[in-house]
């Protein structure tokens, strides 16, 4: 039995990463976001706001002793307001943090708590970015809250060790994806995002993957963790 626990799954990634959970033999998918739009006997949702840290706290992570393989994916995100530091709200600021950044990191201790004294294969995804390698103007939070993700994965399987078979930590940049982000980003205003011209480019040449393509390639790296020495990974490179 794999048991899947995804956040972010009302859309996106997240949702076709679940829908596509649901058709691997003896699996059950435990979705987190604020709304449900995938209806399936083996899909169980809980109503949460991720970037509500009082929520998460709260968040119980069912435990399957029997399971085979459990697997955590951290894939909720948000980009926050598309502009300078400076110009930016405070709480646009601590949302990112806390939906990109402090969300995963409590959810990953809340799973390794419920799972570490037990015989079965943890993987833990953590949904990173292009933009937590590199430095995009207007985008501070979420770039910093990506790196930070991605620190704090490579830190979570050097805890557990490099070599360990049991327990495999990702931190995974899908590349540019067509999802609502994307229309976020493309909405933004020129004054405010230098970039603006090449990501509406992005859309009009085709050059966005899709989220069913994605979720592909992260299945497979799930099926077949040990394949896949590194901690941090691009989707565009598998």
């Amino acid at each position: 039995m794999t048991i899947f626990y995804i956040t972010g799954t009302s859309m996106g990634i997240g949702k076709a990463i679940a829908e596509q959970a649901l058709q691997i033999e003896d699996s059950i998918i435990y979705g987190f976001s604020r709304t449900c739009s995938i209806e399936h006997e083996k899909y169980k949702h809980t109503l949460i706001d991720l970037s509500n840290i009082n929520e998460v706290n709260s968040l119980k992570i069912e435990k399957y002793p029997a399971a085979f393989k459990v697997v955590l994916i951290n894939n909720a995100g948000v980009v926050g307001e598309i502009k300078s530091i400076g110009s930016q709200t405070n709480e646009s600021i601590v949302k990112v943090f806390n939906l990109n950044t402090i969300c995963p990191v409590l959810l990953s201790n809340k799973f390794i708590q419920t799972y570490k004294d037990l015989s079965v294969s943890i993987v833990i995804i953590n949904i990173s970015s292009g933009a937590g390698r590199h430095p995009i103007e207007s985008w501070a939070p979420y770039c910093a809250s990506k790196a930070a993700i991605d620190m704090f994965s490579q830190v979570l399987q050097a805890e557990n060790g490099y070599e360990a078979n049991n327990i495999k930590i990702f931190s995974i940049a899908p590349g540019i994806v067509d999802t609502n982000m994307q229309q976020q980003i493309r909405d933004s205003k020129s004054n405010d995002f230098p970039h603006l011209e090449k990501f509406i480019g992005y859309k009009k040449d085709g050059q966005l993957t899709t989220s069913d393509s994605i979720a592909k390639k992260i299945l497979e790296i799930i099926e077949k963790p040990l394949e896949h020495p590194n901690v941090l990974l691009d989707v565009r490179n598998h």
